[in-house]
């Protein structure tokens, strides 16, 4: 049900870049009220049909100088929904899609490059309406009128709102295809990519543990002690990054889907109470600092705790590296709905304009001489820890990865 269109529209709010959100968010309408199942009501949308195949009455607002031709395409076995089409006199109106029923109200408006906004709040959607009804004195809207008089809006069910929010993440992201080889150039990277790990990580394995070795003399020099265990970090870091780079590489190469890490409670907040100082550390050799935003309290997620933190601390050194010197890089934590969202987040971003594409796979750092996996391939190892991940840009922020974790049931 709840077929929606997005073609004409989108011809008008194009220039912003978060048209994305509002097709999830007529998407999850959609899913909405399939669920609710609707007899009666309305649905008021603007600029054009937002949903085909609605049972609710419907009034479509269309800009001055379109009419119903403008209205997107059906099938022959879909025919179009009886409709009352209104001139919209209200300029610079943004679109936005009203739906009033004994079941559920709900308010979907766009607002250009803040995205969209939504409400199940009946003081909200009253406040919208009489706003819109000011704009708008046609009389055909009185049916409306009567209903809000009539007090028939009933409180939102906290579970609905819950489920939309959980579509609306799901829709956020669109489906890509499975990543596979297709062609010999990127078949070239991944043999490379792979023998390169290889070589790498076999010397420094082998120095990582002489320096273990020689931090267990007696009568060890505390400096010769520190310097060894600086050492042994920096090493450590350059394991942990290669390792991605192989299991990438793995992921892509597989003639079937890598069987799925096997998930298990993660405490997040022992996870970051144990690596928020070494990934502090990490940004800072970059000039980059790190700070991190979370509740006091949050919910155990399903995750591989292990797999995670190097997906975490290869995320880390990534932005280190894109950032220019003292940046700020924001790791911000909250919950969201039944996942716990992950933002990594600069207020004052300045990428760096140096960054070079290496192949299908690699970035390259011609300052640092760094390599790091692009968005590609770091996608199918936030998704191995069993994460969502939306990656967007906004104007001020620059660059935003968007990681959304499952909290385990046990921890409500």
């Amino acid at each position: 049900m709840g077929r929606s269109h997005f073609a004409r529209d989108r011809e008008d709010t194009r220039a912003g870049d978060r048209f994305w959100q509002w097709q999830a968010g007529v998407a999850a309408l959609g899913k909405l009220l399939a669920v609710t199942h609707p007899i009666e009501g309305f649905l008021v949308s603007f600029p054009s049909l937002i949903l085909q195949d609605c049972p609710l009455k419907t009034y479509v607002l269309l800009p001055q100088g379109r009419s119903l031709l403008c209205l997107p395409p059906t099938d022959a076995n879909t025919p179009l929904p009886a409709m009352t089409l209104l001139p919209s006199t209200k300029e610079g109106m943004s679109p936005f899609c009203l739906v009033l029923s004994l079941e559920v109200s709900l308010l979907l408006v766009y607002q250009g490059e803040r995205g969209l906004h939504f409400s199940f709040a009946l003081e909200e959607i009253h406040a919208f309406w009489q706003q819109l009804r000011q704009q708008l004195p046609f009389p055909n809207l009185y049916p409306i009128d009567q209903w809000f008089a009539g007090g028939q809006m009933v409180p939102p069910n906290y579970r609905l709102v819950n489920q939309f929010g959980q579509w609306l993440l799901d829709y956020s992201q669109p489906e890509t295809p499975p990543l596979t080889v297709t062609s010999p150039s990127m078949a070239a990277d991944i043999s490379l990519l792979q023998a390169l790990s290889h070589e790498v990580r076999t010397p420094l394995t082998t120095i990582n543990t002489l320096i273990q070795l020689l931090q267990r003399q007696e009568n060890l020099p505390q400096r010769t002690y520190q310097y060894l265990q600086k050492i042994g970090q920096e090493i450590q870091d350059q394991i942990t990054r290669f390792n991605l780079l192989s299991d990438a590489a793995e992921r892509f190469t597989s003639p079937s889907p890598k069987p799925p890490l096997a998930f298990s409670q993660t405490p997040l907040a022992e996870l970051f109470t144990a690596n928020l100082a070494r990934w502090q550390k990490q940004a800072a050799r970059r000039q980059v600092k790190l700070a991190l935003d979370c509740p006091p309290e949050l919910p155990i997620v399903l995750s591989d705790p292990t797999s995670l933190d190097q997906v975490l601390t290869g995320l880390v050194e990534y932005y280190s590296q894109t950032l220019a010197p003292e940046s700020e890089l924001q790791l911000v934590v909250q919950r969201a709905g039944q996942h716990v969202k992950l933002e990594l987040r600069s207020p004052q971003y300045k990428h760096r304009s140096d960054l070079a594409a290496l192949g299908h796979l690699l970035l390259w750092h011609p300052a640092t001489g760094q390599l790091s996996l692009n968005f590609q391939a770091a996608k199918l190892l936030i998704e191995a820890v069993g994460a969502k991940v939306i990656q967007r840009r906004d104007r001020q922020a620059g660059e935003i990865l968007t990681l959304y974790l499952p909290i385990a049931q046990e921890s409500g």
